[in-house]
């Protein structure tokens, strides 16, 4: 398992870390480390999954994500 850090804007409630978490979650080969607002580190399987994914799935929700 790799660590991904990653920084996201928009996440201004718990609301918002609810989402990004259950956008998260959904993918195959990952797994939370830590989530909080503003930022992410997460576990991921290089092997199933590449960062991009990640980062394009939350981005789909509205969110800006920088690593």
């Amino acid at each position: 398992m790799e660590t991904l850090n990653l920084k996201i804007s928009g996440m201004g409630s718990s609301h918002c870390v609810g989402i990004v978490k259950n956008i998260i979650v959904k993918q195959d080969g990952v797994a939370i480390e830590n989530i909080e607002f503003g930022q992410a580190t997460v576990k991921y399987n290089p092997e199933i999954i590449k960062p991009e994914t990640i980062i394009q799935e939350i981005e789909k929700m509205g969110y800006k994500v920088d690593q």
